[in-house]
């Protein structure tokens, strides 16, 4: 079959784990002997990271990077009315020359609503990463708690500086969002949520997360650990509280808006890592008493609660949100209340490493997450 992805990042050019799904599930499906295309934005990449990095060497998956005259602009506009002339006319121009089998959107919030609309027999897909479909602030919470879709968006994106976006009004985005035939979330707390919105036919496939093909040297288990962006509503802030007034350690992985904050504040019991590759971040986690996903908000799917899972390291998490359905496959008790970090601190202090065998957790992930799981699933759910 032939592929179109489109996204706003992609690896090496992201900031967050939807984007490294993206490459996953394009990765695998190359190898499968499927043509795979993804459309994405390096305008984008540059408008939310300062931070230069280099291109990956090329590989079966064939790249669209979208540069536009206006440079860093054009994605702001995409975001705020909506659509840009040169980023559809990319997309539209790819679409009719190649003739695709499956358009499949992932995060498009600064592509813009108007690559939604079909331009062809193709397959429409879109997974839902975030709630950009039914929420101007993408995360569908007022004050951290989940929207019960009464309140008054104009309001509610005002009070949390977001543009409001009047495009979702308007006759032209309620006919694009008609035009997906599929809607594929990463978790059932997300799918809810959208049935009682959307009249599409929605199902939920656990994100593709692919084995390390690493093994790192067996070690003892010293500290806990946290992977992800430097950001409010992640709830590291709060995490780092916890830390300080404990003898635990806490090592930090990850780059964005609080990373000066954080290392300043940083002490002898926690330290801050920065981003890490790959190999680096496999030892990590094997290392690690156990993940913490604190998030403030309801996050998604968060993949490194798999990743974590892969070298026989738990997570920890907040009650809102898909992580918990993660982490309650391995023990309930580790999902805090998101307004009750003294729980969290409960937890540390009697936490046991003992009881989590890493064979175990291998076992659920395989069962469970492995590549061969979601590509079998994906394509079942393209028939």
């Amino acid at each position: 079959m032939k592929f179109l992805f489109t996204t706003s990042f992609y690896p090496p050019f992201h900031v967050g784990g939807a984007c490294t799904h993206v490459k996953y599930l394009a990765e695998s499906l190359a190898a499968k002997g499927h043509e795979v295309h993804v459309l994405y934005s390096i305008d984008a990449y540059n408008f939310k990271r300062k931070e230069k990095r280099k291109p990956e060497p090329e590989g079966r998956v064939i790249l669209h990077e979208l540069r536009s005259p206006l440079g860093k602009l054009e994605p702001v506009l995409n975001f705020a009315l909506g659509s840009m002339n040169h980023t559809y006319r990319a997309f539209s121009d790819l679409v009719d020359r190649e003739n695709f089998d499956v358009v499949h959107h992932h995060n498009i919030s600064l592509l813009g609503y108007d690559l939604l609309k079909k331009r062809g027999s193709y397959k429409n897909i879109y997974t839902a990463h975030d709630f950009w479909l039914i929420c101007h602030k993408y995360n569908y919470t007022v004050d951290g708690e989940v929207c019960d879709g009464e309140r008054n968006c104009f309001i509610c994106a005002t009070c949390h500086r977001f543009p409001y976006q009047f495009f979702r009004k308007s006759r032209d985005f309620q006919s694009a969002l008609k035009d997906i035939d599929l809607i594929i979330t990463p978790s059932r707390f997300m799918a809810g949520i959208l049935e009682n919105t959307l009249k599409h036919k929605i199902i939920t496939i656990p994100n593709l997360v692919p084995s390390f093909g690493i093994r790192p040297k067996k070690k003892e288990r010293e500290y806990f650990l946290y992977v992800g962006q430097l950001e409010r509503h992640k709830g590291i802030l709060q995490l780092m509280e916890i830390f300080k007034g404990s003898n635990e350690r806490l090592l930090i992985v990850g780059a964005g808006e609080l990373e000066d904050r954080i290392r300043a504040e940083c002490r002898e019991n926690i330290r801050l890592l920065g981003w890490k590759g790959r190999k680096e971040l496999a030892e990590l986690y094997a290392g690690a008493k156990a993940l913490i996903v604190p998030s403030l908000w309801a996050e998604n799917f968060p993949t490194v609660a798999i990743e974590a899972m892969q070298f026989g390291t738990p997570t920890i998490t907040t009650d809102i949100g898909g992580t918990r359905e993660i982490v309650s496959l391995v023990d309930s008790s580790l999902v805090f209340p998101s307004d009750d970090f003294g729980r969290l601190k409960e937890i540390i202090k009697s936490f046991d490493t003992a009881k989590y065998k890493p064979k175990k957790l291998r076992n659920i992930y395989d069962a469970n997450f492995s590549p061969d799981k979601y590509i079998e699933r994906y394509l079942e759910a393209l028939i």
